[in-house]
């Protein structure tokens, strides 16, 4: 009888704090952010717009409270995981329902929300289906890192018992997402009672790894896109001179700046004061241009003004 109470204290001490579950199962919510990941990357797969999808935390509570937060809700449903011999629930906004339905039907966002307070129709209960399918198939592939199993999705409905997670005296662990597409987005939760953590405790309370740390590359090529996006200023130097004080305070209008620049000099290039590239000056269709002649190698300049001092 020793063993076995010995076990239970054992399990009774990593549960005993539900609100640093997910400190002591930090392997948990890498889980959770490759899932997030993962659906990300099979949503664009059945759109025409590149959804994201992102973790935005997990904790652990008494049932009664984990299961109030779900009280607006617009649909759930039961996930079944066989070889765990256990259930989850995963709950979504009406938001995400209708930014589903927006971007499987090929939207734009610009259509009104319609009022929540009207039951789904039975095309956004169908498109909602196909995302949790998709989310079950991204929940299988986080948890392959550690325990492998299929997911697979029930009913989509207004309504799910939570009875089905199990005894609800036993902490509930919740994962809440959040997806963005075309300007809109919308939450979703997900639920499972802490028991079925149980057998994976050794597992989820290892560091990741390098491999579970690897940079997610649609979301790495999505950053690179939007900086390359972005507007900078370009200035062209023609010349400068330095003048006293004196000088520059008796400019003025009218007063010609004879510059030492000649038409076939260089002209500098700078964005933020960093110079850039070297040009020449001309003329093209009429108006002033610059042809790219070289890029400014730093480390020579430096070179060059140490040597010249």
């Amino acid at each position: 009888m020793a063993e076995p109470a010995a076990s239970r204290r054992s399990l009774e001490g990593l549960f005993a704090g539900p609100q640093d579950l997910v400190e002591r199962l930090p392997m948990l919510r890498t889980i959770l952010q490759k899932t997030a990941s993962s659906w990300s990357e099979q949503l664009r797969n059945i759109s025409a717009t590149a959804p994201e999808v992102v973790l935005v935390g997990v904790e652990s509570g008494a049932p009664e409270a984990m299961i109030a937060s779900t009280a607006n809700q617009a649909i759930a449903c039961v996930i079944e995981a066989p070889n765990w011999n256990a259930r989850l629930i995963i709950c979504a906004e009406y938001e995400f329902v209708f930014t589903v339905v927006e971007m499987l039907l090929g939207g734009d966002g610009s259509e009104m929300v319609p009022n929540a307070d009207r039951p789904l129709t039975r095309t956004e209960l169908g498109l909602a289906q196909l995302a949790f399918e998709q989310f079950a198939s991204a929940l299988e592939q986080g948890f392959s890192l550690v325990a492998p199993t299929s997911f697979q999705a029930g009913q989509a409905a207004a309504r799910v018992s939570f009875d089905v997670l199990g005894r609800l005296t036993v902490p509930i662990v919740a994962a809440k997402f959040h997806m963005f597409a075309l300007g809109m987005g919308g939450g979703i939760t997900v639920m499972m009672s802490q028991s079925v953590l149980s057998p994976m405790r050794n597992e989820l309370s290892r560091t990741a790894g390098p491999e579970s740390v690897r940079p997610d590359p649609a979301w790495s090529q999505k950053i690179q896109s939007e900086v390359s996006r972005a507007n900078v200023d370009l200035v062209a130097v023609l010349d400068e001179q330095e003048l006293p004080l004196a000088d520059v305070a008796r400019f003025a209008v009218g007063q010609v700046l004879r510059l030492s620049a000649a038409p076939d000099g260089v002209l500098r290039v700078e964005c933020n004061d960093e110079p850039l590239i070297n040009c020449e000056i001309g003329k093209s269709n009429g108006v002033y241009a610059l042809r790219v002649r070289d890029f400014v190698d730093k480390e020579r300049e430096f070179m060059d003004d140490i040597l010249a001092g």
